[in-house]
């Protein structure tokens, strides 16, 4: 995988790992979060492809993910369309492809076939549980929005503003909204190439359409399972292996096209207004990726910021939070990384690791991959380091912070576990997640909340389990656990270096409870260190979906960075360093 750049937009280039086609394959994503969620399986796909002979580039549509822009930009939908086209051509710069098939999932599926009106050297197009009437998917957006901020017990009401919709954060536009409403697959010509369409059963726009287009070109359809796994989750989100197999397999039918020379592949560069992004794979064997995103206005003096993956979200971050993070921080003179783990996003999956959460979140692995993180970011920018990290990944920064001398400022973020617990797995990590007693104990009385239990919905013996968990870790306060010895452990050593140490929670975040066990209720046991930092912020949820929530994190990210700034600067005066 190769990292790209061209109009403005983020690429990936898989270059063909046996004897090549001569074909390139655009893969062209879906909206918003359903994005976010797909972008580990769509690296599958396009390795798969790959390994069929074909160049396949990847790509962020403008406004999005890594590239530049952002949701309010206007003319998002004839920008969208745009860029298919603008991708074939890199795609023919470089890989030297004669032929060029477009692939869209969901409603890339639906710009998919718009921009691959426009090329030229169309071979052949795969729409993957396409979005085929415009209008339907934009009540489907506003469905999505409030069921997500239901999910996350926030106010569904606040998902409609009067600067659009907000699906997990995720901004579509009014007029966005409205481009996209007026968008029919139905009432397009197909396009002049072989095409297949691959839908989940029961979507009868998806198999109308391929009996329409038939009459018109080669359409082969066929039901495929395994899209509703895809989700709008990126750390639950399962990859439809079958489905992708089938795709595969049509490509190969496709007849090949003449290889021309490719041209120069340069480094990954986008510049905004105040930041310089340059995109890296790294570790061993080139599996983990990331992103550095330099201020045009350097200082010095700053310490770095490297932001860790939140569960298996990509680097992105939920709500772009990681994209934004890192540019505005640049806007404040600090420079930072952002990465994808092993078997997170654009990284790529550890040998032999299989596709699921216990091979990444809280695995030993992980804790290597962010330890060559920090020695890339150190030797991209010597100085002091800023870790930041949520979930899963405040662990790890956690721990790397403990260990590692470099590191003189943390940052986290609804952190779940300081120290893991024995024999416990992955799955009653997160099964265990339940909100604090406090506030959720109403909801276990109401009928709405037993009825769940009763069906089945949600299981009784993980909130039995953990409730009586937090009651003996109570009971234990007298007398600490190993893994609490082992907590204030590490946390003693980060205060006996001066690390500067930002705990943020959400108010009725589960992770409190954690902290509770190990450092008293609120972190008492750590109140009277001037540089533990404690912030509850209200009304928002486990993945800061709220803007509010996310502003103020940003303020305690640049705080970190301010306060470990001011702590070299004394250092310096007095003739010291840190230990």
């Amino acid at each position: 995988m190769i990292p790209v750049t061209f109009d403005g937009m983020l690429g990936k280039l898989h270059l063909p790992s046996g004897p090549a086609s001569g074909l390139g394959v655009v893969v062209v994503p879906p909206h918003g979060l359903e994005a976010l969620a797909a972008t580990k399986s769509l690296r599958i796909l396009a390795d798969g492809l790959a390994a069929a002979g074909h160049a396949v580039l990847r790509y962020d549509l403008p406004g999005t993910a890594d590239s530049l822009g952002g949701d309010g930009d206007p003319d998002r939908v004839p920008a969208w369309t745009a860029s298919v086209a603008a991708a074939a051509r890199m795609l023919r710069e470089c890989a030297g492809t004669g032929g060029t098939i477009v692939l869209g999932l969901r409603f890339g599926g639906l710009i998919g076939t718009l921009g691959a009106q426009s090329i030229p050297d169309l071979a052949g197009l795969v729409l993957l549980d396409p979005v085929v009437r415009g209008r339907l998917y934009a009540r489907e957006l506003a469905i999505t929005a409030r069921a997500v901020a239901e999910g996350a017990r926030l106010d569904p009401d606040a998902t409609s503003t009067p600067e659009g919709l907000l699906v997990g954060g995720h901004l579509t536009t009014p007029g966005t909204l409205k481009a996209i409403g007026g968008l029919d697959l139905g009432k397009l010509p197909a396009p002049a190439a072989p095409i297949l369409v691959l839908h989940r059963k029961g979507a009868a726009d998806a198999a109308a359409l391929a009996s329409v287009w038939v009459t018109q070109t080669t359409v082969t359809a066929a039901e495929a399972g395994g899209f509703d796994g895809i989700s709008i989750s990126p750390t639950m989100a399962t990859t439809p292996h079958e489905a992708f197999a089938t795709a595969v397999d049509w490509t190969e039918t496709l007849p090949h096209s003449p290889l021309a020379t490719p041209g120069a592949i340069g480094a990954a560069t986008l510049s905004g207004p105040q930041f310089i992004e340059n995109a890296v794979t790294f570790g061993e064997g080139g599996r983990l990726f990331g992103v550095f995103c330099d201020p045009v206005d350097l200082d010095p003096a700053k310490p770095a910021v490297l932001i860790v993956n939140a569960g298996r979200n990509p680097h992105v971050g939920w709500a772009r939070s990681g994209v934004d993070l890192a540019r505005r921080l640049a806007a404040d003179g600090v420079a930072s990384l952002r990465i994808d783990l092993a078997g997170i996003g654009d990284g790529v999956d550890r040998p032999g690791a299989p596709d699921a959460v216990e091979s990444v979140l809280y695995h030993p692995a992980t804790e290597l991959e962010t330890a060559a993180a920090i020695d890339l970011l150190a030797a991209h920018r010597p100085g002091p380091i800023v870790l930041s990290g949520a979930c899963s990944g405040a662990y790890l920064a956690f721990h790397s912070a403990a260990r590692d001398p470099r590191i003189a400022g943390l940052v986290l973020v609804n952190i779940q576990r300081f120290v893991w617990r024995k024999g416990e797995t992955v799955a009653e990590a997160i099964a265990s997640a339940y909100p604090l007693a406090s506030s959720y104990v109403a909801k276990v009385w109401s009928a709405r909340s037993w009825r769940r239990v009763l069906t089945g919905e949600r299981k009784l013996w993980p909130l039995v389990r953990e409730f009586a968990r937090r009651a003996a870790g109570r009971l234990r306060a007298v007398v600490p656990s190993g893994e609490t010895r082992r907590a204030r452990a590490m946390m003693a050593r980060l205060q006996a270096r001066g690390v500067r140490v930002e705990l943020f929670f959400s108010a009725d975040d589960p992770g409190l409870g954690d902290l509770a066990l190990h450092f008293g209720a609120g972190g008492r046991r750590l109140a009277n260190d001037p540089r533990v930092v404690m912030t509850l912020i209200a009304g928002s949820d486990h993945d800061l979906t709220p803007p509010a929530a996310r502003q103020a994190l940003f303020e305690r990210v640049l705080a970190a960075t301010r306060a470990v700034q001011g702590s070299a600067a004394k250092q310096v005066a007095h003739g010291t360093t840190s230990a």
